[in-house]
């Protein structure tokens, strides 16, 4: 049985305890979910991975990270757990009811859960549903766009300068505009975690990263 399948047992018995309406794991890269009573859409368990992937970075950016956590939901009540530091398992429960025989069960999974998720991460094969690349898109050609094609212009610039093909530049571009919506949400409250991740790709060429800097920030400001 490999790592997958003993992940996906071992949610199943989570989601077999009463007052459990789902369970999943939420990872970097999308959500390892059950396909059994306890479970949810897939599309669903992507978008909740998303949003507990933002909460776990911007608690690591701020110093703080994740601990347990409990979500009221009206009639409902969300279960957060870290196990490693990129994965965590979410449980939904009835409101009243679960929280401490989830507790106990977790607390007999949660060697093996952590040695699964970190000694068998390459045998994962996670379903995600990747929308990022569309969002990015979206993001591109909407409000924010004529600046963030600025600043995306200013870098590539920049980055050549620093010694960097086109490709990589470009490459260099998407990777941290996933990282950015993953982190928060566009806007111009938060360009600035975007250039501030930008900046340190030209860590290699101070001078470069400087002028860099100076000149996004005066695009910004704009």
């Amino acid at each position: 049985m490999d790592a997958r399948e003993q992940l996906l047992e071992l949610l199943e018995e989570l989601g077999a305890v009463p007052g459990v309406r789902a369970a999943l794991i939420a990872t970097a890269d999308g959500a390892i979910a059950s396909s059994g009573a306890a479970s949810m859409p897939m599309a669903t368990a992507n978008d909740v991975a998303k949003t507990i992937r933002r909460m776990t970075v911007a608690s690591a950016t701020v110093g703080v990270p994740l601990k347990d956590l409990l979500i009221n939901f009206g009639p409902a009540r969300m279960m957060v757990v870290p196990v490693t530091e990129d994965a965590t398992v979410v449980s939904l429960l009835e409101r009243d009811k679960a929280v401490a025989p989830v507790r106990r069960v977790l607390g007999l999974q949660l060697d093996a859960l952590r040695s699964l998720l970190t000694e068998g991460e390459e045998e994962l094969d996670v379903d995600v549903v990747d929308e990022t690349e569309e969002e990015i898109e979206r993001i591109l050609r909407g409000e924010l766009g004529p600046v963030l094609q600025r600043i995306r212009a200013q870098f590539r610039e920049h980055a050549l300068r620093a010694g960097y093909t086109p490709d990589q530049s470009e490459s260099m571009i998407r990777e941290q505009l996933r990282e950015w919506l993953l982190c928060c949400n566009p806007s111009t409250y938060t360009f600035p975690l975007l250039v501030d991740g930008l900046g340190q790709l030209l860590n290699d060429a101070p001078a470069v990263r400087s002028q860099f800097m100076e000149q996004v920030q005066v695009t910004i400001r704009g």
